[in-house]
């Protein structure tokens, strides 16, 4: 049995729909279905999927070879965490920037009503 195979039998066995599963793994129910047809899935994805079925990787890979599985390197996913946070910084900078603009604009505003 493949990894797409075992996680669509673990699925049905704990009455969890494949939306359900996205939605517990914050993916789309396209990829869980891609999952289950081809058993292309990356490791960190597998690990959400082995946790939410309550299993372990392990499960999953001791009888497969690996190269289903699209590795991913943590300093991939470290870099991409490091410029999420900046963008989500600069978020927070632009909203108090308009947030100010718009503070301005009232008391404009104010002023020339006078």
């Amino acid at each position: 049995m493949n990894i797409g195979q075992k996680i669509k039998v673990l699925r049905a066995e704990r009455g969890i729909s494949q939306q359900k599963l996205a939605d517990l793994i914050n993916k789309t129910r396209t990829l869980v279905s891609h999952i289950e047809v081809t058993s292309k899935v990356n490791f960190y994805t597998l690990t959400e999927i082995a946790n939410v079925l309550g299993v372990s990787v392990s499960h999953f890979t001791d009888e497969l070879v690996y190269e289903n599985i699209a590795k991913e390197s943590k300093e991939e996913y470290s870099s991409l965490s490091d410029k999420i946070k900046k963008l989500e910084r600069e978020n927070e900078l632009l909203n108090e920037i308009i947030q100010n603009q718009k503070e301005i604009i009232t008391q404009l505003k104010e002023k020339l009503s006078k």
